[in-house]
């Protein structure tokens, strides 16, 4: 006759589609992970220490090894037990004799009111050491009612037109001059304006480079046009392979107005609740369980 499977083992084949030899140990490997997902800390479950003054082997069923806290983990979910007083007690008795700070209690079902205060008393006692009680538990949907599952951003963006610009040049005396000389003066020039050159003829910089380091001032938003003036010393535009120098340039560019939305859904469906009186309360989902490793007592 096979062991009975709890709900917790149902979970755990779920996730990880296997069942644990160990009976109770699919809710301790849970708890575990669970700690691992809401902390980042090096967490471990199924661990032996020795008692410092009994050097009793103790079996304990997680620890946390950052924060030196044993983690005790109780399924009583095949007969809907609460945890009560003297699983809390058993727990403080380990504790005294352990080489830890403290100790993490994890129930699948509850507590009893007389296990409660218990562990309240703990933080109190100067002669025991604290335990703080957790619910690390299936989830239902009724724990899932107020919590945020999707956000939603809507995104105005005003983006330059730039192709649709207008611009004007102010040309150094020297350009103008160069003009002159060369039979351009009042004649209309046609220019590639992808790039601005250096006085030696090698290129500055790129026109959507500058652009990007230099957008227009839209001093208004809900003005159709930014208007406005590049300084733009040293510079030169080529014109039939003659460089030819400016001082900046005059600027009405339109913007088009974007909108876009972006839906942001949480990965993964809840599985896992896990909540303690003003600390924590928070879903985990089967995704969160799945990306970690469990093998050898270990979870990463």
């Amino acid at each position: 006759m096979g062991i009975q499977k709890s709900p917790i083992d149902e979970l755990f084949f779920e996730l990880y589609g296997y069942y644990p030899n160990k009976a109770g140990q699919a809710y301790e490997m849970l708890v575990a992970a669970a700690f691992k997902i809401v902390t980042g800390q090096k967490i471990k479950y199924d661990q032996h220490l020795r008692g410092t003054y009994s050097k009793t082997d103790y079996q304990i069923d997680g620890l946390n090894e950052d924060e030196s806290l044993a983690i005790e983990a109780k399924d009583y979910t095949i007969d809907e037990r609460k945890v009560g007083r003297p699983d809390i007690q058993k727990l403080q008795g380990a504790l005294s004799d352990l080489n830890v700070s403290g100790g993490l209690f994890a129930s699948a079902t509850d507590y009893t009111r007389p296990a409660e205060k218990y562990a309240d008393s703990s933080n109190q006692n100067p002669l025991q050491k604290e335990i703080e009680l957790y619910h690390i538990r299936p989830s239902t949907e009724l724990d899932e009612q107020g919590r945020i599952k999707t956000f939603i951003v809507n995104i105005n963006m005003i983006v330059p037109n730039f192709s649709n610009g207008q611009f004007n040049f102010a040309w150094t005396t020297s350009a103008v001059q160069k003009f002159e000389a060369n039979g351009l003066t009042g004649k209309p020039l046609k220019v590639m304006l992808d790039r601005f050159y250096n006085e030696d003829g090698s290129i500055d910089c790129f026109l959507m480079d500058f652009t990007h380091d230099n957008q227009p001032l839209h001093v208004n938003m809900e003005d159709k046009f930014a208007d406005g003036c590049w300084v733009l010393p040293n510079r030169y535009i080529m014109h039939d392979n003659e460089l030819y120098e400016i001082k900046g340039i005059e600027y009405k560019i339109p913007y088009n107005t974007t909108t876009s939305t972006l839906t942001i859904d949480s990965e993964g469906v809840p599985k896992i609740l896990i909540k303690s009186e003003g600390k924590i309360d928070k879903l985990l989902t089967d995704k969160q369980f799945k990306d970690l490793s469990i093998n050898n007592g270990e979870i990463n």
